[in-house]
């Protein structure tokens, strides 16, 4: 399969990989041909980019750390559970102690999987992905650092719980597309707090800790964070935790003024927060199990010639496995050439290919004759 931009999506295309809409609901199947009409579709939910079919790509296939069935339930429940509270002001803390349950369940069977490519989403449904997407990222780090279920399940909670203040925020600021004036950006600082209290007073039964990642997960490692400018160790392990998880996915993630950034595009950014806004032990642990080159991803070699990316390994995430698909003069190589760059250490990655150029040395994900 190949991740294609909405406005490189034609019709003939084959969706690789099943479309949700904001409500839990399949819009799109797998197997699926494209129309101008189902792009269009597309277009108006504000989906920026799709899996597709690629016919050069067809063994490709992107492992994830949460499967598919198991990610749309966990985002349905986290948006059932936040628009009822928008309407009732009543939080169902039960489901969500079973959603962080299965998604530490899931994250635990599929612990040696690296973290790829962020999954697609619509501009309405950002807020409910983003924070299964930030729990399950947390939880990935939260295992790597040894940790026992019962800590797992108290950090996989305070990262559900993490922007449950921003549902106290008026809508209005939270969806503006444009630039927020400064009394905007002071009405969204409130929600680490908002959200802190609503919890301490009317779920006191949750787990303390739990409730202050949403009271710290703003608080930055040089003391230069909100709400209380806490330094280092004095802000919980778990924030700590949620805070990376947080920068990373808003990093990668589609939104409606910009598309998401490439997985080694966040690193860059990413290793610059080290020890100012981040904690760089804890970063460091993540971003070894963060394949920085996904596969499915092509790059151009320092020697001129193109390959998809077929593998990545733990600790050689700058070093991948490639399927190498053109030379320097555009010549397509015939059959499986495969080319392991931790073994050609003279070699590397000069750049990502975008998908312009793809497509013009005929790998275009186009249908395949007779199907």
């Amino acid at each position: 399969m190949q991740r294609v931009s909405i406005s490189h999506a034609a019709p003939g295309m084959v969706v690789a990989r099943n479309i949700f809409g904001a409500d839990g609901k399949l819009m799109l199947a797998e197997g699926m041909e494209l129309t101008q009409n189902r792009i269009r579709l597309l277009e108006r939910i504000g989906i920026l980019s799709i899996y597709v079919r690629n016919p050069y790509f067809e063994d490709v296939v992107i492992p994830e750390v949460m499967r598919e069935e198991v990610r749309v339930k966990a985002v349905a429940k986290v948006q059932q559970v936040f628009r009822d509270f928008r309407i009732t002001h009543q939080l169902n803390a039960d489901k969500l102690q079973n959603t962080a349950r299965q998604i530490v369940a899931e994250v635990l069977s599929n612990s040696k999987v690296m973290l790829h490519m962020t999954e697609i989403r619509t501009h309405d449904d950002y807020t409910f992905v983003h924070s299964v997407q930030v729990c399950a990222i947390s939880v990935l780090i939260g295992t790597v650092m040894g940790y026992p279920n019962a800590k797992l399940m108290e950090l996989a909670l305070g990262a559900l719980l993490h922007d449950v203040g921003k549902m106290m925020i008026p809508q209005e600021i939270l969806n503006k597309p444009g630039k927020l004036d400064p009394e905007e950006i002071d009405v969204i600082r409130l929600h680490p707090e908002k959200g802190f209290e609503f919890l301490r007073q009317r779920h006191p039964t949750l787990s303390l800790l739990a409730m202050h990642v949403a009271f710290q997960h703003h608080e930055k490692f040089d003391g230069s964070g909100y709400p209380r400018g806490l330094k280092k160790r004095d802000i919980h392990e778990y924030a700590r935790i949620v805070a990376i998880a947080d920068v990373y996915d808003a990093l990668v993630s589609d939104r409606p003024y910009r598309a998401g950034m490439l997985p080694h595009e966040a690193y860059e950014i990413l290793m610059a927060l080290v020890d100012n806004h981040l904690d760089g032990e804890i970063l460091i642990l993540f971003l070894r199990n963060l394949a920085v080159y996904p596969i499915g991803c092509v790059v151009e070699l320092n020697t001129g010639d193109y390959g998809v990316v077929i593998d990545v390994r733990s600790g050689l995430q700058w070093r991948p496995v490639l399927r190498l698909i053109a030379d320097k003069q555009g010549k397509l190589y015939q059959g499986d050439v495969q080319f392991d760059l931790a073994t050609h250490l003279t070699t590397a990655i000069s750049r990502v290919v975008p998908e312009d150029e793809i497509f013009a040395l005929g790998y275009r994900p186009v249908k395949q004759a007779g199907s």
